[in-house]
């Protein structure tokens, strides 16, 4: 079984568009993968039965040989690369079972702004329209410095992976909810996933995990609400909304709850 972090980025082209305002090619797809990591603006797309909207601090995914349609709302500056996953250790292309498996989610956001604008500048220094090998591998390394970000902030590294259960079932679950923490996650929708009903899930995690799904969960976005506090000067709305939830006043609530004390208590206590 492929994990994300079993992988690594085999770049064959990079371009970085600034302010760009239309696309000249609104729907296609590609023979590869293919990445469009956004530093301003705002685009919608279509990746086969997923659509969204792609904005700053976004990497927007496709799979190849994938429908991809997309249409600029903002003026939108972004990095476009094309690449094949493949596996550290063997050095196999592994694209074709990461799609499969559906691993990763159209779009990857990135909250660690300060770490993702180094990476941007650094990409921004390369030739714009490059396939020289040289600037494509150091290419490669900064898109492994993007990949382990959303690794790190979705719980996605091999410090959670390497403690499995006795329950294999819910290891795959866990994972789920680690991938979509940050979103608009149903649990009852993840329990039928895999074939049990609410209760039977909720009994079944709570088994594997000494914990609900629900306080698994909620352990994930506060421990992401922490890190945004500490590292970034962003209010609770956005921070709220980065951490899949709807209002600052509920992650409020949730902090006095879980933590004993407020957010801004928290930041206040864990800047230097």
């Amino acid at each position: 079984m492929i994990e994300l972090w079993q992988v690594r980025a085999q770049m064959f082209a990079y371009i970085y568009w600034n302010r760009k305002t239309t696309f000249e090619i609104e729907s296609t797809s590609y023979p590869k993968w293919c990445m469009f990591a956004v530093e301003e603006g705002e685009f919608s797309y279509r990746i086969g039965d997923e659509e969204g909207i792609g904005s700053a601090g976004d990497l927007v995914l496709c799979p190849p040989e994938t429908s991809f349609q997309r249409r600029i709302r903002m003026p939108l500056s972004f990095h476009y690369f094309h690449f094949d996953w493949v596996h550290r250790d063997t050095g196999e292309i592994v694209s074709a079972a990461l799609a499969e498996r559906h691993l990763l989610p159209c779009r990857l956001p990135l909250a660690r702004t300060n770490r993702l604008q180094s990476v941007f500048g650094y990409l921004r220094s390369f030739p714009h329209a490059s396939a020289q090998k040289p600037v494509l591998r150091w290419v490669e390394h900064l898109v492994d410095d993007l990949l382990f970000m959303f690794m790190t902030e979705r719980h996605l590294v091999p410090l959670h992976l390497d403690r499995p259960t006795t329950d294999p079932l819910m290891d795959q679950a866990a994972l789920t909810i680690r991938q979509q923490a940050f979103e608009e996650l149903n649990l009852h929708r993840v329990a039928s996933a895999y074939g049990l009903t609410p209760v039977q899930f909720s009994r079944r995690f709570s088994a594997a995990f000494n914990m609900t799904a629900l306080d698994y969960l909620t352990t994930l976005r506060l421990e992401r609400a922490c890190k945004l506090l500490q590292e970034t000067t962003l209010n609770l709305e956005d921070i709220a909304e980065k951490c899949g939830y709807r209002n600052g006043s509920y992650i409020s609530r949730l902090f006095v709850k879980k933590l004993q004390k407020t957010p801004s208590e928290f930041r206040t206590a864990h800047r230097l």
